[in-house]
């Protein structure tokens, strides 16, 4: 599926999906359309499955 993104410069284009996180990671777009609208990147609440480990104390051990 493609997705349609605003890079940072102003270009808009279209990229595949499994390509979107990568570009939000390395900050390569301010944002990206949903069936919904536009999304900011960094204003906009997105899900990632790119998540940091958890640091804090384990209490399932």
């Amino acid at each position: 599926m493609l997705i349609r993104v605003r890079y940072k410069d102003g270009r808009i284009d279209f990229i595949p999906s499994h390509n979107l996180e990568e570009l939000i990671v390395m900050t390569e777009i301010e944002q990206f359309e949903r069936s919904t609208g536009w999304v900011m990147v960094g204003k906009d609440p997105i899900r990632s499955t790119l998540r940091g480990h958890y640091a804090g104390n384990n209490r399932r051990g």
